[in-house]
């Protein structure tokens, strides 16, 4: 199996088994079993209890808010009848059967993490490959140490875009370790008092996508490839409206203050505007060039130090840097003034 063969990628090398640094291993038994289950078009009795054991499973089932597992191993069989899944998951199955995208792939993002990591920084990831759901890559704020990563969508791709995904999701995962917990008002907080909470809830999930961004943006300078070429088109499309994105942010995070959403769920639609697929995911694209602008200026170890601190630095640390260069967007001054009494 290709966790046989990929067990462990050490950041500082493999050398001696307590040595420090960021170690991270692929597993692709949920994506062998889930492909495998599509490509036939039907789950029998014992893959369906294999399915059902799978960790992977319950994360599948909470990141698609289903009911259980069966609820899952029903959306299987479903996207089993449909010829372009079924056709999506041979090609998974064939990559499986080469497995030199995935040795390729390993090395590729242990070089593009290492750029970014103090030396000191240590910690034990896995990459869970998956076949199907609809994000292409996710992880949970309460599980840190596991990054999720949709084959369905890299049949396409060449092993250094699907590095740049991985790389993606495994710096959320170091993200957890570098930052405090995402900003949630206390229990019994009255619902008028937490638009601060709110607002910084906001910046925090910018700084944490914006650094991300880091790794997946490089399509935009590169020639366009038959996974890229739709990414290349949002870049582009989002550069010209780059104002526009920037006054969105604004009004996003002031309507935050001013009204603060009842819970999480309120938070979401104000969070998707910004990040969702639906619209365009702006802020990922707004953000690449914050975090760009500010490791050109500072270097780039000053990515995992916007990490550490309060997430209206990254904003504040942004605004000096455009200040003197006009080719970059500004804020205007109210929304600044509300960053800066965060």
């Amino acid at each position: 199996m290709l966790k046989q063969l990929i067990a462990a990628i050490s950041l500082m090398g493999l050398g001696a088994a307590h040595a420090a640094g960021l170690e991270f291993r692929f597993d692709d038994s949920s994506a062998r079993l889930y492909s495998a289950a599509v490509q036939k078009g039907e789950i029998d009795a014992a893959t369906a209890e294999a399915i059902r054991r799978l960790p992977e499973t319950g994360a599948m089932v909470r990141k698609m808010r289903l009911k259980d597992a069966d609820a899952f191993l029903d959306y299987l069989r479903r996207i089993g009848k449909d010829p372009k899944q079924a056709a999506l998951a041979a090609q998974v199955q064939a990559e499986f059967a080469r497995g030199d995208k995935f040795t390729s792939a390993a090395t590729e993002v242990r070089r593009q993490l290492k750029a970014y990591l103090p030396p000191d920084f240590a910690a034990k990831f896995t990459v869970h490959f998956i076949f199907g759901g609809g994000a292409t890559g996710f992880a949970f704020d309460d599980v840190h140490d596991d990054v999720y990563v949709n084959l369905a969508r890299f049949t396409q791709a060449t092993a250094e875009e699907l590095a740049e995904v991985v790389s993606h999701e495994l710096f959320h995962a170091v993200q957890a370790h570098a930052m405090s917990a995402p900003p949630r008002p206390p229990a019994g907080m009255p619902q008028a008092a937490t638009g601060k909470i709110w607002m910084n809830r906001l910046l925090y999930d910018l700084v944490q996508e914006a650094t991300a961004e880091i790794f997946t943006h490089p399509i935009a300078d590169r020639p366009a490839t038959p996974f890229s070429a739709p990414h290349k088109e949002s870049i582009a499309r989002n550069g010209k409206r780059m104002k526009s994105i920037a006054g969105l942010l604004e009004t996003s995070a002031l309507r935050l203050l001013l009204a603060p959403p009842a819970d999480e769920d309120h938070y979401d639609p104000i969070y998707g505007i910004l990040f969702y697929g639906d619209f365009d995911e702006l802020g990922y694209d707004m953000g690449w060039i914050m975090a760009n602008a500010i490791e050109r200026k500072d270097g780039k170890d000053a990515i995992y130090r916007i990490l550490q601190g309060e997430p209206k630095q990254f904003v504040l640390r942004y605004q000096q840097i455009a200040e003197s260069d006009p080719s970059l967007f500004k804020f205007n001054e109210d929304f600044l003034r509300a960053v800066r009494a965060l």
